[in-house]
């Protein structure tokens, strides 16, 4: 991407120059607040939506110019998107691999692959329409699946997942990452980004505010240690957050007061998201990084 814009007609600028390079066989990770710009930015690489500028180019194809050529290479898991009700899971997922281009035999392979990946087998009977939103959510993920598309483009695809369902779609995009799928996500769960993306980008205000790796957004921190104590001073025993640049002013820390009871950690996703972006993440993304 460069110098991505998207302008809407009353004015609001979603993305305002976004320049990115996603390397093929990576999983680049997208965090932002909510209204940031992030599924805008997805929807411009999919096609779905035009941007008012800039360029996007997909395995060197022009995704402004040619948009159906380029979608052919993507598998897409939006935010929402409506389903056929009366179709079993198998049958749905058959459909789309037939409107993929997959013959039949080539269809029903891929579908009793994906079923299996994502552990819809004792679901593959039912319809879509008497299914939980977490099991319709993993459909969604199956859907882009069909066909080993080259790229993912995957908005929020854990958002409603329980936590075990949520492990079991981490483990599918290892096994396809390791085959050389390139991955670009959003997410809203810090313990996501963490553990799957390669590089993570920060955008805030339809701009991309910081693009590195965990460790070098961390690199990025002034004070990249933690201590957390209860006060020996205060009557009520108050917990105490303090930062420190180094371990060893830490521990000079913990000397001066006597401590005998604390925890030193070291700086966090969430930390950097914070010091960049000027704002915690949510308290329900934030209390699902301490589940």
């Amino acid at each position: 991407m460069r110098g991505l814009v998207k302008q809407y007609a009353d004015g609001t600028r979603a993305n305002r120059g976004i320049d990115l390079d996603v390397r093929s066989g990576e999983v680049v990770a997208v965090l932002g607040p909510n209204g940031a710009g992030k599924t805008t930015f997805l929807r411009q690489l999919t096609t779905e939506l035009r941007p008012s500028g800039g360029t996007i180019r997909v395995f060197g194809i022009d995704v402004v110019a040619e948009p159906q050529r380029a979608k052919r290479l993507m598998g897409i898991t939006p935010q929402e998107a409506g389903m056929f009700e009366s179709l079993t899971v198998r049958e749905h997922l058959q459909l789309f691999a037939r409107l993929k281009g997959l013959a039949r035999r080539a269809a029903d392979a891929a579908t009793t692959e994906v079923i299996a990946l994502l552990a819809l087998s004792e679901h593959e009977r039912r319809s879509v329409g008497s299914l939980s939103g977490g099991l319709r959510r993993r459909i969604l993920i199956g859907l882009a699946l069909l066909g080993d598309p080259p790229l993912l483009v995957l908005d929020e695809p854990t958002t409603g997942l329980d936590p075990a369902s949520r492990r079991t779609v981490w483990s599918v995009l290892r096994q396809i990452v390791q085959q050389g799928t390139t991955v670009v996500l959003s997410t809203h769960y810090m313990e996501e980004a963490e553990r799957l993306s390669d590089r993570i980008a920060i955008i805030d205000s339809g701009r991309v505010i910081a693009f590195g790796s965990v460790r070098e957004l961390l690199a990025r921190l002034r004070e990249s240690y933690r201590l957390s104590y209860h006060d020996p001073a205060a009557g009520n025993g108050d917990l105490r957050v303090q930062r420190y640049a180094s371990f060893a002013d830490a521990q000079a820390q913990i000397q001066r007061l006597r401590l005998s009871e604390y925890s030193i950690a070291r700086a966090s996703l969430e930390d950097v998201y914070f010091e960049i972006a000027g704002q915690p993440f949510r308290e329900d993304e934030a209390a699902e990084v301490l589940r």
